[in-house]
C-alpha cells in the first residue's frame, strides 16, 4: 500500500523545487523568453495539490472544487506556454475561458458523484487539457529544440497515466472512495501523472536555455541587419573552402561587392532607407546563390561571396546576373520615394595549382572591385581580365 498523504506531500515538494527552479530561471538571461506562464501554471499546480491536501482542515466539497480547478488553471497555462514557445502565440482567449469554464463547471457538476466516478470523470478531463499542447508539440515542436521532445514524451505519459488511472477506477472502485485512502492502484497512477508533469517542467527549462544558447550561437555568426554571415565566419568558411578545393581539386570563386555611392543614399534618403536597401540587396543577392555558396558582410556596404567549385566563366556570369538584378531593384520605404542602387564587383578565381592564401585572395579581389569602381563603378571585373563589363559605351560628347 502507498500512504497517500506522504505520495501529496511528495508532490507538494516536486512542484515547490519546480517553481523555484522556475522563478530562478526568469530572473536570469531566460527571464524575456516563454517561462513566465509556465511558471504560473507550476505554482498554480502547487496551489492545487495544497487545497487537496488541505481536505482534513477544509470541508470536502471546497478541497475538491477549488483543487481540482485549480489544476485545470495550470494544465492551461503549460498548454499556453507551448504554444508560446513553438508558435510564438498564445492560444485563442476565448478557447482558454471557454475551456476553463466547462472544465469549473463540470468539477462542480462532479462532486455530487461517487468519489470512483469522479476519480474517472476529473482524470479525463485532466487528459483532455494536456491534448492542445502535446498535439503543437508533436507537431512544429517536433522540429524545434530536442528537449521539446523530451516535453512532448513526459507529457503523453501524463495523459497516459491519467487515462490509466480512469481504467483503474472504473474496475476496482473499491480502491476509489477516498482521495487519502491507501491503495496501490490509485497511489501509483496518480504518483506517476503528476511525476510527469513535474519533469515535463524541467524540460521546458531546458529548451528556454536550448533556445537562448542557439539565439547567441546566431548572434555570434550573422549580422544582425542583413542575416548574412559577419566577417569572422565568412572569412573561416572562405579558408575552409580553400582547403577543400585544393584537397579536391576544384575552382573556388571569391567576390568582392560594394554599393555604389551608399553615403549619398543615406544622406539623402535617411539611414532608414538605408538598412532597407542593403536588406533588399542581399535578398536579390540570395535569390541567386546554391546552397553550397556563402554570402557574408565584410563591413559597412561591402559583401563577400564565396563560391566552391566555380571557375572563372560561371563565377562571372553569376554575378553579372546580380549586378543586373540590383540595378533593376527598386527600393520602396515608409519615409520617401522609391530609389534604385547598383553595385560594383571584383572577382577573383582560386585555382587549385595555384595555393593561393586568404590573404592573397583580399588583395586581389581588392584590385579587381578598385578596377570595377575606376571604370565607371556598376561594373564588374574578373582579376586577370583585359576590363571591367559592361564596357563603357561612349556617348556623343566622347565621340
Amino acid at each position: 500500500m502507498i500512504h497517500i498523504p506522504t505520495l501529496m506531500l511528495a508532490l507538494l515538494s516536486g512542484f515547490a523545487m519546480l517553481g523555484v527552479q522556475l522563478w530562478m530561471a526568469r530572473r536570469s538571461r531566460l527571464r524575456y523568453l516563454d517561462l513566465g506562464v509556465w511558471t504560473s501554471g507550476s505554482w498554480i499546480l502547487l496551489l492545487g495539490f495544497t487545497l487537496l491536501a488541505a481536505r482534513i482542515i477544509l470541508p470536502t466539497w471546497i478541497s475538491a472544487l477549488a483543487g481540482n480547478g485549480c489544476i485545470a488553471v495550470g494544465l492551461v497555462a503549460y498548454s499556453e506556454g507551448i504554444h508560446r514557445h513553438v508558435l510564438g502565440r498564445g492560444m485563442p482567449r476565448w478557447w482558454i475561458w471557454a475551456g476553463l469554464t466547462v472544465a469549473w463547471l463540470l468539477i462542480a457538476w462532479m462532486l455530487a458523484w461517487p468519489f470512483y466516478l469522479r476519480t474517472i470523470g476529473i482524470s479525463l478531463l485532466f487528459a483532455a487539457l494536456l491534448l492542445p499542447g502535446i498535439g503543437v508539440l508533436l507537431g512544429p515542436g517536433w522540429r524545434a529544440e530536442y528537449s521539446l521532445r523530451s516535453v512532448a514524451l513526459t507529457l503523453l505519459l501524463a495523459a497516459g497515466s491519467l487515462l490509466l488511472r480512469a481504467v483503474h477506477a472504473w474496475r476496482h472502485p473499491e480502491d476509489y472512495q477516498d482521495l487519502l485512502q491507501s491503495s496501490l492502484g490509485q497511489g501509483l497512477t496518480f504518483l506517476f501523472s503528476f511525476i510527469c508533469l513535474i519533469g515535463t517542467g524541467f524540460g521546458f527549462v531546458l529548451a528556454n536555455f536550448e533556445r537562448i544558447a542557439r539565439r547567441m550561437e546566431d548572434m555570434a555568426s550573422t549580422d544582425a541587419l542583413t542575416g548574412c554571415l559577419n566577417r569572422a565566419t565568412a572569412d573561416a568558411l572562405l579558408r575552409h573552402a580553400l582547403e577543400l578545393g585544393r584537397r579536391e581539386q576544384t575552382p573556388v570563386g571569391f567576390v568582392l561587392l560594394d554599393l555604389d555611392h551608399f553615403k549619398i543614399i543615406n544622406d539623402t534618403h535617411g539611414h532608414s532607407a538605408g538598412d532597407t536597401a542593403l536588406q533588399d540587396f542581399v535578398a536579390e543577392v540570395r535569390r541567386r546563390l546554391r546552397a553550397s555558396d556563402v554570402m557574408g558582410r565584410w563591413g559597412g556596404e561591402e559583401f563577400v561571396l564565396v563560391l566552391p567549385s566555380t571557375d572563372a566563366a560561371g563565377a562571372a556570369r553569376l554575378v553579372e546576373q546580380i549586378r543586373e538584378g540590383v540595378e533593376a531593384l527598386q527600393i520602396r520605404h515608409a519615409c520617401g520615394d522609391a530609389f534604385g542602387i547598383t553595385v560594383s564587383a571584383g572577382v577573383v578565381i582560386a585555382e587549385p595549382h595555384r595555393h593561393l592564401s586568404a590573404e592573397q585572395l583580399f588583395t586581389l579581389v581588392d584590385q579587381a572591385l578598385y578596377r570595377a569602381k575606376g571604370a565607371g563603378r556598376n561594373r564588374v571585373h574578373v582579376h586577370g581580365a583585359a576590363a571591367p563589363w559592361p564596357e563603357v559605351t561612349p556617348g556623343p560628347a566622347a565621340a
